[in-house]
């Protein structure tokens, strides 16, 4: 997906992920970054067998490629017709909504995503908007930290 100002997703989500890695740090968080850099190829088996192994969760941050003109704001994709997975993205999700982030509908849409269905920790897949959607350096930052919230009720701190 491209945003509309011509910026990869690939560039905006390495951004947020590095910034996101900081600060679940920054509160003593151990944390895997699956990408660190621009040219890494894993696709949805890698991913979730490597966190299958080594995670206690795996958040995967995305930009929805929908194709509206307008931003539609956050959610997470839900495991259809199982709930093992619904208590860390709604976590996210309240986690964003308290740092005053646009929440699309209800919060969640149910996808079926090899990475989630098949994975043994709890696992997301977090949509932080779409091409429409302000991905400055101080949006990111808000975003952040309302994932660093969600992370911490999730985990019970």
């Amino acid at each position: 997906m491209t945003f509309y100002d011509g910026t990869p997703e690939s560039e905006v989500t390495l951004k947020m992920a590095e910034i996101l890695r900081d600060k679940l740090l920054l509160e003593g968080y151990d944390v895997l970054m699956i990408r660190d850099s621009s040219d890494v190829q894993l696709d949805n088996v890698a991913r979730t067998v490597i966190c299958n192994n080594v995670a206690d969760c795996h958040i995967s941050l995305h930009w929805d490629g929908d194709g509206l003109s307008y931003d539609k704001g956050c959610f997470y994709i839900a495991v259809p017709d199982a709930i093992k997975h619904d208590s860390l993205g709604a976590s996210l999700v309240d986690g964003l909504r308290g740092q005053g982030a646009k929440i699309h509908g209800s919060g969640s849409m149910t996808i079926d995503l090899t990475q989630t269905s098949y994975s043994t920790v709890p696992s997301v897949d977090m949509e932080l908007g779409n091409a429409s959607s302000d991905h400055s350096d101080a949006v990111l930052e808000i975003l952040a930290d309302g994932l660093v919230n969600g992370v911490s009720t999730f985990f019970g701190y």
